[in-house]
C-alpha cells in the first residue's frame, strides 16, 4: 500500500496523475492528519526543505480538500452541492498539480484543466455558450459553476498578490478562504468582496439587475456609494434601471435551482422572470415596460416553454398576453374582455 502512495505522490509531483489516480490519492489525505503529513514532508523534501513557501503551497492543497470534501452538518444546501463536484474532484486534485508548477515558474499562469500555460501578460478568461453549464476551479482553489451565457475573466497576477476577477452571468461560488487576500468580484459597476464564502450571484451587465444570494460566510457588497453586508440566508437586488437596492431573509435553496434544471422566483420582477426564461429555454422573450417591475413569485420546473408561459400568465399579478413572432415571445397585459 505504501509503495502505491509513493507512486502516487511521485506522480503528482511530476504532473503525470489520471483521473483515477488523482481520487485515489484525495480520499487517502482525507483518512489522517499523518497521512496529510506524509504528504506534507514528501512535498517539502523537493528542493525546498521546510520552507514557507511549502507551507503556503502545503495549505492551499488542504484548503481545495476541505472546500470539496467537507460537508457541513445539516446544511442541505451544501449537500447538493457537494453531490454535484464530488464528481469533479478527481480534476480538481490534478488542477493542483498546475497551479504547483505555477506558483515556481515565475512569469507564467496555467489554463485551468490543460496543464498549458500562458505569459503573465494575458488574462485568463473563461466563458459558456447559451444553455450551457460549466465547472471551474480558479488557481487559488476556488470553485465555481458558471450559468449559461457568462464570462469570467482573471487579473493576469490573480492568486500572487491580490485575486480580483471581472465577472458577467450567474455563477454558485465557493470560495477559498485567505485572511490576508481578500476575493473581490467586479461585476457591472458593482463590487463583491468575501473571504472564505459561498454564494450565488446574477449579475448580467446588459440587463441591468443583480441578486446576490449568501449561503455561508460573510459578504460585502459595494453598489455605488452604499456599502451593504450580507449574513447568510440574505439576498440582495440591485436594480439600476429603477435605483433601488433591497436586502431580505431568502430560502437559499431556491437561487440554485438552476443548476439542477429548475427556476424558482420568490418576489422577483418580471422583466428577470423574462430574462432567465430567455436564457433557460434559449429564446428571445420581451416583457412590456408597464408590467416589468411586477413581482412574481412560483416555479418553473423542466415544463415546455408554452407550459410555463401559460402558468405564467395564469399565476402572475395581470393576465398575460403571449404573443409569437418568429420564435421571439413578447408579454404584455392582457385586454380586459
Amino acid at each position: 500500500m505504501q509503495k502505491e502512495i509513493d507512486r502516487l505522490i511521485n506522480s503528482y509531483r511530476s504532473n503525470t496523475l489520471n483521473k483515477e489516480e488523482a481520487g485515489m490519492l484525495a480520499e487517502w489525505l482525507e483518512e489522517s492528519d499523518e497521512n496529510r503529513a506524509y504528504f506534507r514532508a514528501c512535498l517539502t523534501g523537493r528542493e525546498l526543505p521546510a520552507s514557507a513557501k511549502a507551507e503556503r503551497e502545503w495549505a492551499r492543497f488542504a484548503a481545495r480538500n476541505k472546500i470539496l470534501f467537507a460537508v457541513p452538518g445539516g446544511a442541505k444546501t451544501h449537500r447538493r452541492i457537494f453531490r454535484r463536484y464530488i464528481a469533479a474532484a478527481a480534476a480538481v486534485a490534478i488542477g493542483v498539480c498546475a497551479v504547483w508548477f505555477w506558483q515556481r515558474t515565475p512569469g507564467t499562469v496555467p489554463v485551468a484543466g490543460t496543464g498549458t500555460e500562458i505569459s503573465a501578460a494575458q488574462p485568463l478568461e473563461y466563458r459558456t455558450a447559451r444553455g450551457e453549464k460549466r465547472d471551474i476551479v480558479l488557481p487559488d482553489g476556488s470553485t465555481v459553476c458558471m450559468n449559461s451565457e457568462a464570462t469570467l475573466t482573471l487579473d493576469p497576477g490573480f492568486g500572487k498578490a491580490t485575486r480580483e476577477i471581472e465577472f458577467d452571468g450567474e455563477a454558485f461560488f465557493t470560495i477559498t478562504p485567505d485572511k490576508n487576500c481578500p476575493f473581490i468580484i467586479h461585476s457591472a459597476n458593482n463590487n463583491y468582496t468575501v473571504l472564505g464564502t459561498s454564494f450565488n450571484l446574477q449579475s448580467y451587465a446588459r440587463e441591468n439587475f443583480a441578486v446576490v444570494t449568501l449561503h455561508t460566510g460573510c459578504l460585502q457588497a459595494q453598489v455605488k456609494k452604499d456599502v451593504i453586508i450580507l449574513d447568510p440566508n440574505e439576498e440582495l437586488q440591485i436594480d439600476a434601471t429603477a435605483n433601488t437596492i433591497s436586502k431580505r431573509a431568502v430560502r437559499i435553496d431556491d437561487s440554485i435551482g438552476w443548476i439542477e434544471g429548475r427556476l424558482v422566483f420568490s418576489g422577483y420582477p418580471l422583466k428577470d422572470v423574462a430574462n432567465k426564461l430567455s436564457r433557460y429555454y434559449q429564446v428571445k422573450i420581451n416583457i412590456h415596460d408597464e408590467i416589468a417591475n411586477l413581482q412574481y413569485t412560483g416555479v418553473v420546473d423542466r415544463e415546455t416553454l408554452p407550459e410555463a408561459l401559460r402558468m405564467i400568465s395564469e399565476t402572475s399579478p395581470v393576465r398575460l398576453s403571449i404573443t409569437n413572432i418568429d420564435g421571439e415571445y413578447f408579454l404584455s397585459r392582457a385586454k380586459r374582455k
